[in-house]
């Protein structure tokens, strides 16, 4: 029954995206190339579906999505399925942590001491490590705001067929804009807004008008739209 109440959202959340699904850029950077070590293979297609709990850290009341994901997924198309979810932008490097093993891009590795294993984010697969419910792990965007988040295996679900799309459930609140100084430089920049008395400061005011330039002008920080985010996950295929 509860597999049946699953398909149907899913298929519910689908109905309502765009019948286009345009090419989304993968970001600013430039994308490592390829190990000559470590063939990529695709890998094979899974009927195990990950609900996932994304939650922001630091930051109260919590911002946090719930998504579907497919098994197959690789740790590379979760990134994209994160910042999609969440409302980034594609615009820095990102890693995975699971105690000492680190999941990310190789040409990024040499910035790491010792005692750390990694794995390559692009031929590395969630059922590869994903095995219970209730398992955490990390994940860090941007290693100059450092925004962290803690990501918790809900569900593993077994579906009657393969998970073409991730699909964003629930959600709350709206996503930081890109590089506003990270947790605290975020939480400053709405307490500014909240104080009125605030905007007689000429820099405050430079900083809220850059962040509603980022957000727009009717950015609610306590909003989130499911449909929005589903339409953004749109071009993921797997």
């Amino acid at each position: 029954m509860e597999e049946k109440k699953l398909m149907d959202l899913i298929d519910e959340l689908m109905t309502k995206l765009s019948s286009t699904e345009p090419a989304r850029p993968r970001g600013r950077w430039v994308e490592a190339t390829k190990s000559k070590s470590s063939p990529s293979k695709k890998p094979r297609r899974s009927k195990t579906a990950y609900q996932l709990k994304i939650s922001l850290n630091g930051i109260r009341p919590p911002i946090w999505r719930r998504v579907l994901v497919p098994g197959h997924a690789t740790f590379d198309q979760l990134h994209l399925v994160i910042q999609e979810a969440m409302g980034w932008e594609q615009a820095h490097l990102y890693e995975f942590e699971f105690g000492d093993i680190v999941i990310g891009i190789p040409d990024d590795w040499d910035f790491y001491g010792f005692g750390k294993m990694f794995e390559d984010a692009r031929r590395t697969t969630l059922e590869q490590w994903l095995k219970k419910e209730k398992q955490k792990f990390q994940y860090t965007y941007d290693f100059g705001d450092y925004w962290r988040h803690t990501i918790t295996v809900e569900k593993i679900e077994t579906l009657p067929k393969p998970l073409e799309r991730a699909t964003c459930l629930k959600g709350k609140r709206a996503c930081p804009p890109e590089d506003c100084g990270g947790v605290y430089g975020y939480l400053e920049l709405l307490e500014s807004a909240a104080n009125k008395d605030s905007l007689a400061d000429p820099e405050l005011r430079e900083r809220l008008d850059w962040m509603y330039e980022m957000k727009g002008d009717d950015f609610d920080p306590n909003a989130f739209d499911v449909e929005e985010a589903n339409k953004r996950l749109a071009y993921i295929q797997f």
